[in-house]
């Protein structure tokens, strides 16, 4: 997972990016309508206040980035969840949820962040969640991609699952990276890899921004829609000038869609039953 700073999740836990009202905007949904779609539950809303859902700070390797425990317990809380953040952190933290027989208990250390459910004995990770839930903004956005032309640059984890979900929903997809021999690898998915990253851009409108790359504002084609998880984020006015839409946040979305995806795994079996 890529570290975050106080400073970049700062305005999280009170809201302060209004980030329903910038989704709706873009893509007609809110968070929850995105996050309830990646968790595939087709329904316009769910009632989530029977789950719990706990954050446990997490003190291993870097430590603990200031504020992501309450910036996730705000995240989850939004979505109608019963939450909060433990008293105690680590392991400890994790046996104190499950003492208290909490649903869903979110926790991070330095390389990954998952949403365990308690109940079914599974768990979302957060590369999958923020892969899954910035291609649904872009589907939205898009009002659909089978059959349109995708850009997914970067092929680390995010990218390569984005890549997966993409073509999965019959996109055409291509990828780019620094790293050619990272993109080249996505063939086999089905992918079309472009060593020129800033022709693909050019030749793209429909991207997924899933690498720690400023995109300059000169290449981005006009009319294109950016589904950006990427950080550092930053899109200069030329660029968001000449785009109809750019979708990013730095926590929210992959979360929300972790908790409500942990929280389907029970909705879907008692559905089933």
């Amino acid at each position: 997972m890529t570290r975050l700073t106080e400073d970049v999740i700062w305005g999280v836990p009170d809201d302060k990016m209004d980030l329903d009202g910038r989704l709706m905007k873009a893509t007609g949904k809110t968070v929850k309508g995105i996050a309830l779609e990646a968790a595939g539950l087709d329904m316009d809303d769910y009632d989530l206040s029977r789950f719990t859902a706990a954050a446990v700070p997490v003190t291993s390797g870097l430590g603990i980035i200031g504020g992501f425990a309450k910036s996730v317990d705000a995240i989850t809380a939004r979505l109608g969840m019963r939450s909060y953040v433990t008293e105690s952190t680590d392991v400890a933290g994790f046996a104190e949820a499950v003492g208290k027989g909490t649903d869903i208990i979110m926790m991070s250390d330095d390389p990954m962040f998952i949403s365990y459910n308690t109940l079914e004995r599974k768990y979302t990770d957060n590369s999958w969640g923020t892969a899954m839930g910035y291609a649904v903004c872009l589907k939205n956005a898009a009002k659909g991609v089978e059959g349109k032309d995708v850009l997914v640059v970067g092929s680390g984890r995010v990218g390569t699952w984005a890549t997966k979900i993409l073509i999965g929903w019959g996109a055409n997809v291509t990828v780019t990276d620094i790293i050619h021999e990272k993109a080249e690898a996505l063939t086999s998915l089905g992918a079309k890899a472009e060593r020129n990253v800033e022709k693909a851009v050019s030749d793209n409108t429909l991207l997924i921004n899933a690498a720690p790359y400023i995109i300059p504002g000169e290449i981005i084609a006009q009319g294109s829609i950016i589904s950006s998880p990427g950080v550092p984020h930053y899109y200069d006015l030329e660029g968001r000038t000449r785009c109809k839409a750019i979708i990013h946040d730095p926590l929210e979305i992959g979360t929300a869609v972790m908790a409500v995806n942990s929280a389907a795994y029970t909705i879907k079996k008692e559905m089933r039953s």
